[in-house]
């Protein structure tokens, strides 16, 4: 059991890295009876080889955890399984990761070399000791019986979600157990009403404002620079200027410099801030949403200047396939990809052509883009050169570092932001000469930070060299920069933004609008109203920054454990102040997810905007209020229950064997889809007493046709994530079966609302009927079988359902 005792020190450190902040003792708790309980029922056996064993298991157990602080200490959050369709993009963060091995992290491996060496020396010790019978199996059995009863605590406290998203081995068994049912989910699907497609029909519309139109006919030429912070901007170093062109730039007349811009990234890093950049959409939280949604129709700027004229092409020098860019180009609008193979790589760094003869090609390109017609031309370029990790050759290394500096994270970037500076330069200076300068729009801007606030190094580095505070309010900060040449404007706007708002800002430059599309960002030369940065990568969904807050949500995903700081003094706040904005929040990420997931812009561009979300929606779930209930004879009990004029049914689920589902009462499953064929108003509740939610997995595979008019009914909260998407549009919570408090659960429906709350009598109070009701979610009564007067009952919106 000394594997045990260290592997129980090493869950101590692990915590201490991943920051668990709350329940820790519950969370320490759990893993130790688990490790007691794993290493009790080898080390109390009769295997022969069981100190090898238990000394295969720390090793195992060590690794895993080594590689979640790594992740850990890179991403801010654990890591999980589905990363794996990710693992041929792990160049691209790779050396970053490698930065981060220090002595900390690898004390989770250091000690296993020297365990070698010692069962080597003495491989006998331990082997064969037996024990009897009852110590052999009371010991595991008790440890093990523990275990199970503070489980079940935990989950009818309702603390098994916040634990197991801190604890090592529960995390990764959730992680597990949902990815085998179903890929990774979003956290939140949301209802979209017609009201919000109509205020973001009305958000999208171009509003006049003073600098509306001046780059009206003009070519436009985004540059995505990689890895651009802000805090380079108008910097020096050691009396060396960090960024002189991109200041010199700032200073000319025809500038716009927005000084509090930031990232808004997902799982694509790079490609999702070009998603953003081009859609005014947030990115996908499930997988890179290039990946995701290659397939959906989009209206953001190539199409938009499409229509106006244009040509959009879009320039990078790496693999085409890289990030799936190939495929998504076409639906993004863009006509051409200038890739990696349309270059010759004369001069490489780091991961391909350096930025000096990227540029130098493209011209030849631009050249090429601008001859096809007389109209203006889009082209987006995205930068290289200044990818991580920093490594620039010595003869590109133009910055003089200091010794402490040499080497560093810090040190490498700035070498590698100032070569990416001079090219862009450089590539100023050719747009001049071949005349493309004066007559276009020149947008320059960061896809993401450079240097992580998460890790103690380069926090410890960054503080020094800025004498602030590194955390993602400067983390995340990226410049934006919007020249037009010959204007007379220029200002620093400091109104807080994203790469969300690029869209609307642009767009408003040019003096086009979005006549067919949606965009969730605002106008940053124009908009007047309160702003926020919605982030969702490094800091969990929920999390935001605006003018005065930095507000993180918790790492265990409960609101009331989560911080709020003033943004300039970095004093606390009651968290309690900013409940009504965090939900605001989640409902705009809920609302874009809707959007991506429906396909919602297909349908826009279709019906010229004009689109009927009942309809689409089918929310036609009957208004009866009362679940009949067929169990005993299911099929005879639907028919006498619809011929009464009930409309919605429950039946309760079970398989028999691995594969067939049976309704209660020993109906087959195909019986109940043969009724609702020919009962096409029919609207039937799932239910089962099953342990996990594979029934109704089972169900969507079998009965595809029928998912939308069948209602799953859901009695935990971690059962959302496995239902909602890709799985059935229509659930409902049954707070009867389950053991959440009011709070909890309404807290629950504001993030996830859903199609409906059943309750029984005893739980339906009128204040709490009243608060459903506020937040749009129908109520629904249990506990009505064939048995019932139900006429008492039918008031129930009117909170009188019977005595």
């Amino acid at each position: 059991m000394w594997f045990a005792a260290l592997l129980i020190w090493k869950i101590l450190l692990f915590m201490d890295i991943t920051k668990v902040e709350h329940n820790e003792s519950l969370v320490l708790f759990t893993s130790t009876l688990i490790i007691l309980f794993l290493f009790a029922l080898i080390h109390f056996s009769n295997f022969k080889r069981k100190r090898t064993i238990e000394f295969s298991l720390y090793n195992i157990v060590s690794a895993f955890m080594f590689a979640d602080v790594m992740y850990y200490s890179y991403f801010n959050s654990l890591p999980s399984i589905r990363m794996m369709k990710q693992f041929h993009q792990l160049g691209a963060v790779g050396d970053s990761v490698r930065a981060l091995l220090d002595i900390k992290n690898l004390m989770f491996l250091l000690d296993i070399p020297f365990h070698m060496i010692n069962h080597r020396k003495n491989p006998e010790v331990g082997e064969s000791k037996t024990y009897n019978k009852y110590i052999r199996f009371g010991v595991p059995a008790s440890i093990g019986l523990i275990l199970v009863i503070v489980l079940s605590l935990l989950n009818f406290k309702g603390l098994m979600e916040p634990i197991s998203n801190q604890e090592l081995f529960t995390y990764h068994i959730k992680d597990f157990k949902t990815t085998l049912a179903e890929d990774e989910i979003a956290e939140g699907r949301g209802i979209f009403t017609q009201e919000d497609l109509e205020e973001l029909i009305e958000r999208s519309k171009l509003k006049e404002g003073e600098y509306t139109g001046i780059g009206k006919d003009k070519n436009l030429i985004v540059i995505q620079v990689e890895a651009l912070q802000n805090f380079v901007i108008n910097c020096f170093y050691e009396g060396q200027e960090i960024t002189p062109n991109l200041n010199r730039l700032i200073r000319e007349k025809g500038s716009l410099y927005f000084d509090n811009y930031y990232q808004q990234i997902g799982r694509g890093n790079t490609s999702d801030a070009e998603f953003v950049t081009n859609n005014s959409l947030y990115p996908s939280m499930e997988e890179p949403t290039y990946s995701q949604y290659e397939g959906n129709t989009f209206y953001g700027l190539p199409w938009i200047l499409r229509d106006q004229g244009y040509t959009a092409w879009v320039f990078h020098g790496y693999e085409k396939e890289f990030w799936n860019r190939d495929k998504a180009y076409v639906n993004q609008g863009f006509q051409r990809f200038i890739s990696e193979e349309d270059f010759d790589l004369i001069e490489t760094i780091g991961f391909g052509i350096t930025d000096e003869e990227f540029y130098s090609q493209s011209m030849d390109y631009l050249k090429e883009l601008d001859s096809i017609d007389d109209n203006p031309f889009y082209a987006f370029i995205i930068s290289l050169t200044s990818h991580t990790p920093f490594k620039m050759p010595e003869e590109y290394q133009y910055l003089d570092i200091k010794e402490e500096h040499e080497g560093t994270i810090l040190g490498d970037y700035l070498q590698s932001i100032h070569y990416a500076d001079k090219a862009l330069g450089e590539f100023l200076e050719d747009l001049k000469e071949e005349g493309f300068y004066d007559n276009s729009v020149i947008a320059f801007y960061g896809d993401h930070f450079a240097i992580t606030g998460f890790n103690p190094s380069g926090v410890e580095l960054m503080e020094d060299f800025l004498n602030i505070e590194y955390d993602v309010n400067e983390m995340f900060k990226i410049p934006l920069i919007i020249h037009i040449p010959g204007e007379e404007v220029n200002e620093t706007i400091s109104r807080i933004g994203s790469q969300l708002d690029f869209l609307p800002t642009i767009l408003n430059i040019m003096g086009y609008e979005n006549g067919k599309g949606l965009m969730f960002g605002r106008d940053l030369a124009n908009y007047e109203g309160e702003n926020f940065v919605a982030a969702q990568t490094y800091i969990l969904k929920g999390s935001y920054i605006d003018d005065d807050t930095l507000f993180y949500m918790s790492n265990d995903g409960l609101f009331e454990n989560s911080k709020a700081l003033d943004r300039k003094t970095r004093e606390p706040l009651d968290v309690k102040n900013f409940k009504e904005r965090y939900e605001n929040i989640i409902s705009e990420i809920n609302k874009s997810d809707y959007i991506l997931k429906r396909d919602l812009i297909k349908l826009l561009v279709e019906n010229q905007g004009q689109i009927d979300l009942a309809q689409l929606e089918g929310e036609n779930i009957p208004d009866d209020k009362l679940i009949i209930k067929c169990y005993d004879n299911p099929l005879e009990q639907l028919r006498k229950s619809y011929e009464k004029g009930s409309r919605l049914l429950a039946v309760e689920l079970h398989f028999r064997g691995n594969e067939e589902i049976l309704l209660k009462g020993q109906q087959d499953m195909e019986d109940l889809v043969n009724w609702m064929e020919k009962h096409e108003e029919a609207y039937v509740i799932l239910r089962s007493n099953e342990e996990d939610e594979s029934i109704f997995l089972k169900v969507k595979e079998d009965c595809p046709t029928l998912k939308d008019r069948f209602i799953v009914e859901m009695t935990k909260f971690e059962q959302y994530n496995k239902l909602s998407n890709k799985a059935f549009k229509n659930i409902m919570l049954n707070i009867s079966k389950g053991n959440y408090s009011r709070k909890e659960i309404m807290d629950f429906l504001k993030r996830h609302p859903l199609a409906g709350v059943i309750m029984d009598k005893k739980s339906a109070k009128k204040s709490f009927i009243k608060g459903l009701k506020n937040l749009n979610i129908p109520v629904y009564l249990d506990g009505v079988d064939k048995g019932l007067n139900t006429r008492r009952y039918k008031n129930i919106d009117g909170f009188f359902i019977g005595q």
